[in-house]
């Protein structure tokens, strides 16, 4: 019995040996028919969830990716995408428990630093990443945009981030190449996430699909032959989980049985993937006409029609965008739920119809509103508040902006809120602006030799977010020399008699002054007004002063000037001069006139610049003279890209006086003033910007024609004219034609040193017959608050006597 036992018991051994050895032979194919079960619901469910979430349908998307959860709690993906929604919510902390779920089970996932980075720009990087996102949507973007965004986050941004990021880079020709770029190195690594697809698609990059994606793009739809079903009323998948989404199981079909007829919403997500695919390839036309077959077999769906009218918005014309508003219009005459009217705001929001937009969603009763609507509502609103506030900003009415951002308190802690408070701070800083300045015109010592050194210095102290008062303290050391009487000629070139007369005072002989011009003034961005007076030992002191008011003309603007301005050009039509004999003064012109400079921008590369100008220039004991000129300028630039900008242009300038006025003697102005005179020249800039420097190169080219009538030596008193020809001295100085050549060259740069300190400078010359001017200045500008802005171009201190 014992060895009957014993053979049993061998017996089953073996067979249990056996069994043991043959299950994990047979295991692994049940096991992964299970896995593979399950991983093609967790696929379906997190494109369910994802469609969801792009419409804002947060309550549904969540849905899907808590079914995820529950069947494999670790999901990443699904972890991630929870943290996401919360953070559309508005919901830090409940993205952050996401979070750390992630990182406990997964570490240092990919999902979790996208869901870490995504949390970071909601919240540590908020204010500056609010900051970075009003600047790629103003008028002039920073050049520096791409690298500000590229240091913003410690890793290179992945999924949400990436989406955030890289779309705002592309905002600048030298961010759209890296971020395109980037993207395409996502897709890679990635390839399962369409939102890198569908972002460089949006950029204008190419998509290059896999292989799989391009059979699967292939691969026809089943077509249902049975007569077409009616979807659920949407506002009964919004109820509940979404009934036109079902769940992809995989049922085992028996062979030789028919392929299962497939339902008209079930072809039309087929069709709806197809069009994904072919959007990829970038063949949107083929994917219009698949989305309008799934619109044909569901036209009360209002999703169909929603992909169909952002593939047509996206094209940018008039007219496509016009036709999408046409197919969701369509869609409310048809069926006009609370899915409907959601599908149609959406797209109304997106072509900036908020009004259209709030009219569709407040038409569903609050009590049946959606997260997604509230979350549209919001948007909206704040989107419109937005546009109101840059509006004014753009206007200069910078007090009504303060108003209306207090007027509305429950904007109050939005990152773009607090920017405009910043800028609003920023305004009513006290700033000091000062620099040295030297410029030089070659002529005779005494006489029209002219060496001036000038500090200009101003304070602006801001009334209230718009006025500035300024005060104007400039020093102006204005030297022509002291006349040689070994090397005067036979008639008198400054005052009223020989040079080598003895009764000439020696003290006399030097044309050297010193003084101040000072002055006050109140501006805005819109006009200037500003009063002043020149002080010191001049020999004329007079007033200066003048109206500026600027406007905004569509593409242009127009800028026009009532003002009395000094004339440069001599000691003696600047500060005027001294008789060596008499000891009378007289010189110090003034021009009196009205101005008007109109800019029209025709294209972003291509620009125009008209200037008028007709002034009276009066003087000390020297003629009243007429003065007309006119000046067009147009640009066109030839490169652009990376901070970097460089236009040629060509500039035309007609110039005329009544009376010639650029002698010495006294009764005369010192000023050139021919009777006619056109140049045509050809400027070339490079202007730039690196990091805290900015910069500005300019090579001229020209030529000039001129005509000077002959000039009376002694215009206003014949008395004079009469003891000169009395000494044989001409009394009449011959005119004729000139003109010839001109080369000129300039040099600025500026450099911000601190955040509230800015330094800079030019050098500048000019060579043409007769005129040779050279300019130096350094400068320094500062603000007594946190920011002084770096110029692009520089922007040095223009002395009070150039107003």
């Amino acid at each position: 019995m014992a060895k009957k036992f014993s053979y049993r018991f061998c017996a089953l051994s073996l067979a249990i040996q056996a069994s043991l050895v043959s299950f994990p032979l047979l295991l692994p194919t049940q096991s992964i028919a299970a896995q593979g079960n399950q991983q093609t619901s967790i696929r379906a469910l997190s494109d369910k969830g994802i469609y969801w979430y792009e419409r804002y349908r947060f309550d549904l998307a969540v849905q899907s990716f808590n079914k995820i959860l529950l069947l494999d709690p670790s999901n990443a993906s699904a972890l991630r995408w929870q943290g996401l929604i919360d953070l559309a919510r508005g919901d830090i902390q409940a993205a952050s428990v996401w979070l750390g779920k992630l990182q406990i089970v997964h570490g240092n996932h990919p999902f979790a630093i996208e869901l870490q980075q995504t949390i970071a720009l909601a919240g540590e990087k908020r204010q500056q990443f609010a900051e970075l996102r009003y600047l790629a949507t103003s008028e002039q973007i920073p050049d520096d945009l791409p690298q500000r965004l590229r240091g913003l986050l410690p890793q290179a941004p992945l999924g949400e981030a990436a989406v955030q990021i890289y779309r705002l880079m592309s905002s600048t020709p030298e961010g759209s190449q890296y971020a395109k770029k980037q993207i395409a190195a996502l897709m890679q690594q990635f390839p399962e996430d369409q939102r890198y697809t569908a972002l460089l698609t949006e950029l204008g990059g190419v998509a290059k699909p896999s292989p799989d994606n391009l059979a699967k793009a292939a691969k026809p739809a089943t077509r249902n032959t049975t007569p077409r079903a009616t979807p659920r009323p949407a506002t009964e998948a919004a109820a509940a989980e979404p009934a036109p989404l079902p769940e992809l199981q995989p049922e085992l079909q028996p062979l030789g049985t028919e392929t299962p007829v497939i339902s008209n919403f079930e072809q039309g997500q087929q069709l709806g993937e197809q069009a994904q695919q072919l959007i990829q390839q970038n063949d949107r036309k083929a994917a219009a006409s698949v989305l309008q077959e799934a619109i044909d077999l569901n036209p009360t769906y209002p999703w169909f029609r929603y992909d169909l009218a952002t593939l047509l918005d996206e094209q940018g014309d008039a007219g496509s965008q016009q036709a999408a508003q046409r197919l969701m219009d369509e869609g409310m005459s048809k069926d006009p739920s609370a899915e409907m009217r959601f599908a149609s705001a959406l797209l109304a929001a997106r072509q900036n119809r908020g009004n259209d937009a709030l009219e569709l969603v407040n038409a569903v009763p609050r009590e049946n509103w959606t997260e997604g609507m509230s979350a549209l509502e919001k948007r909206v609103q704040y989107g419109q508040h937005l546009d109101s506030l840059r509006a004014l900003e753009q206007q200069g009415k910078y007090n009504q902006l303060a108003s209306a951002m207090g007027s509305n308190p429950k904007w109050r802690a939005e990152p773009d809120i607090q920017d405009f408070e910043q800028s609003l701070q920023q305004k009513k800083q006290i700033r000091l602006r000062m620099s040295y300045e030297n410029a030089i015109i070659d002529g005779e010592e005494g006489v029209s030799k002219i060496d001036t050194n000038e500090v200009p210095l101003q304070i602006d102290l801001p009334l209230d977010f718009e006025r500035t008062l300024f005060l104007r303290a400039d020093s102006l050391n204005a030297k022509s020399g002291r006349v040689n009487p070994a090397t005067a000629s036979n008639f008198a070139k400054l005052g009223t008699t020989l040079a080598t007369d003895p009764a000439i005072s020696s003290d006399r002989l030097e044309q050297n002054y010193n003084g101040h011009v000072v002055g006050v003034g109140i501006q805005t961005d819109q006009y200037r007004v500003d009063l002043g007076t020149t002080a010191g030992n001049y020999p004329v002191n007079d007033w200066v002063g003048g109206v500026q008011w600027r406007t905004d003309l569509g593409n242009g603007s127009l800028r026009l000037e009532v003002a009395r301005r000094m004339v440069n050009g001599s000691v003696l039509s600047t500060t005027g001069a001294v008789d060596p004999l008499t000891g009378e003064t007289w010189g110090g012109a003034r021009r009196n006139g009205v101005s008007a400079v109109y800019y029209e921008a025709f294209s972003p590369t291509l620009d125009f610049v008209g200037i008028a100008r007709a002034n009276l220039i009066t003087g000390k004991n020297i003629p009243d003279n007429t003065e007309v000129n006119l000046q067009g300028i147009v640009g066109k630039t030839v490169y652009q890209n990376a901070g970097h900008e460089v236009e040629i242009a060509a500039s035309l300038f007609l110039w005329s006086f009544e009376k010639n006025q650029r002698f010495y003697t006294f009764g005369q102005g010192g000023y050139y003033s021919p009777q006619a005179f056109a140049s045509l020249t050809f400027p070339i800039t490079w202007t730039g910007r690196l990091n805290d420097w900015s910069w500005q190169l300019q090579a001229r080219l020209g030529a000039s024609e001129s005509r000077e009538d002959d000039a009376l030596l002694y215009p206003l008193n014949p008395e004079l004219a009469a003891a000169a020809a009395a000494q044989g001295n001409p009394t009449l100085q011959a005119g004729g034609p000139g003109g010839g050549t001109s080369t000129g060259f300039r040099l600025a740069l500026e450099r911000k040193v601190l955040k509230n300190l800015v330094m800079g400078g030019y050098f500048e010359i000019d060579r043409s017959e007769g005129y040779n001017p050279d300019r130096l200045q350094v400068y320094v500008k500062y603000s007594f608050g946190d920011f002084f802005e770096l110029s692009v171009p520089p922007e040095g201190v223009v002395p009070y006597s150039r107003f």
